[in-house]
């Protein structure tokens, strides 16, 4: 789970509010419960107590205390504890301490005034008990004080059941409103999803896809026409760049032949000294690898823009790479090289074959470069499943780490692996990536500093590919 993500954070927020809009809720009917059943309890001790003021105690006078006991002993009354005192402060009727003990009559203090009201008793027993005080004037003008009062043991077990009810009625509340959240949030992002995976998809090799519209007509909907208005202008800026150099890269090939060939009508028409000579060579050669590195430039343009687009035919990989390579034989020889062919018969791919010998020209000219004299290089033809790959692999110097995520960029060097004079001019791999995006594939290197290189150029394999045999034993040149 991403804790920082919006799904996250909005089902969090969105929690949190209900459980303490839920809490508040709780704590404010649990509160005003409270006071109702205190309201409750403060009405039944006033009934009781102005019924025995009003029944028991207009009594002719002649009637002794006693008469007033069992009087009030016959009726039920609500209320645990019962006291009738007259005004002078002496006692009429003390009820008796209740059956489970829970406070002694006796200790309830006695206070008069001039009307009614209520107060709470907290030393009489463990728990605090109300009592009500009603002053009564017979009808013979006697005056009595009648206190009756009843401990909160029903009101506190009334109250802690609600809470046990709200606590777990509002935690079951509040998991629904958290999980419920998530998967409202959950559909609602699901455009958002669906947006993220299109955009990391798109590149420079599909920057003709554009972003999925939903048909919501809310803020989604409106950012995924702006990204897809941008990815216009992006294109039609990346297309306008690429026709740019492409038509420079075919301007500049006229001028250069121009200077070749005048470069060579000099030497071919006057006697020149050494030195004349040696400047004349030196330009030639440099104006060889201008020419190499317009002609790369110009493939990579028509390749980026969509404009170089040969005609593609069903290729036996194996069968072109060992042609290649014995094409490329003189290279082996001239720095002692051994060659090993790891080919898979039947590996057919669809492509565009001068492109295709261009990728295995391109990694085998490399490897040659920066292998040492005497060592070996190992090409691999084979396929998984539905895809054909192709891999250089050779012992040489090797890629420091830093450099290898770099080494598809335009005319990138390294100190080690790609030198001025070795003749490269730093587009051989780009040519290469270009080449697998063009045939909707990948290529990738994986290297160790001072042990070696392997490159793996990977297309999908022809749906004409027969069943995958051994492969052959390897020849060495």
């Amino acid at each position: 789970m991403n804790w920082r993500s919006v799904r996250f954070r909005v089902t969090a927020w969105y929690g949190g509010m209900f459980a303490l809009a839920l809490a508040l809720f709780g704590v404010r009917a649990f509160a005003g419960f409270e006071q109702y059943l205190d309201r409750i309890l403060r009405n039944t001790l006033r009934y009781d107590a102005r019924a025995i003021g009003e029944t028991i105690l207009e009594a002719p006078r002649d009637r002794e205390d006693s008469f007033v006991a069992s009087e009030v002993e016959k009726r039920s009354f609500n209320s645990r504890f019962i006291r009738i005192s007259r005004a002078d402060g002496s006692l009429v009727y003390l009820s008796k301490p209740p059956e489970d003990l829970s406070f002694d009559p006796r200790k309830i203090g006695s206070r008069f005034g001039a009307g009614e009201f209520s107060r709470d008793e907290l030393h009489a027993g463990a728990r605090a008990i109300m009592v009500y005080s009603y002053p009564h004037v017979s009808s013979n003008g006697a005056r009595y004080i009648v206190e009756t009062g009843n401990t909160y043991t029903r009101t506190r077990q009334t109250l802690h059941e609600l809470a046990w009810v709200f606590g777990g009625v509002g935690l079951f509340a509040t998991v629904l409103a958290v999980f419920g959240g998530w998967f409202a949030i959950g559909l609602a992002m699901q455009p958002v999803r669906a947006i993220t995976r299109e955009a990391e998809r798109i590149s420079w090799q599909e920057r003709h896809e554009r972003l999925p519209v939903p048909s919501t007509g809310d803020e989604l909907e409106q950012l995924s026409r702006t990204l897809n208005s941008m990815l216009d202008r992006l294109e039609d800026a990346f297309q306008r760049i690429n026709r740019f150099s492409a038509d420079v890269s075919h301007e500049l090939r006229t001028p250069l032949t121009i200077i070749r060939g005048e470069l060579e009508s000099i030497v071919r028409q006057a006697p020149c000294s050494p030195q004349v000579l040696d400047g004349v060579g030196s330009s030639l050669e440099e104006v060889d690898r201008l020419a190499r590195i317009v002609d790369h430039l110009l493939v990579l343009c028509r390749l980026d823009i969509g404009e170089d687009s040969p005609a593609k035919e069903l290729i036996d990989l194996g069968a072109l790479a060992s042609g290649t390579a014995d094409q490329m034989r003189l290279l082996f020889v001239d720095k002692d090289l051994t060659l090993t062919l790891r080919l898979s018969p039947n590996v057919k791919v669809l492509g565009a074959q001068v492109r295709l010998r261009q990728v295995i020209v391109n990694l085998l000219d490399n490897a040659i470069k920066y292998s040492h004299r005497g060592g070996s290089i190992e090409l691999t033809v084979a396929n998984t499943e539905n895809r054909a790959y192709l891999e250089v692999a050779d012992k040489g110097i090797g890629i420091s780490p830093e450099s290898l995520p770099h080494l598809f960029e335009r005319f990138y060097r390294t100190d080690k692996a790609r030198s001025r004079g070795s003749g490269g001019v730093g587009l051989g791999l780009s040519i290469v990536r270009a080449i697998a995006a063009s045939h909707g594939g990948e290529v990738w290197l994986e290297s160790v500093e001072g042990s070696g290189t392997r490159a793996r150029f990977e297309i999908p394999l022809s749906s004409d590919t027969g069943n995958v045999e051994p492969p052959a034993a390897p020849p060495a040149l």
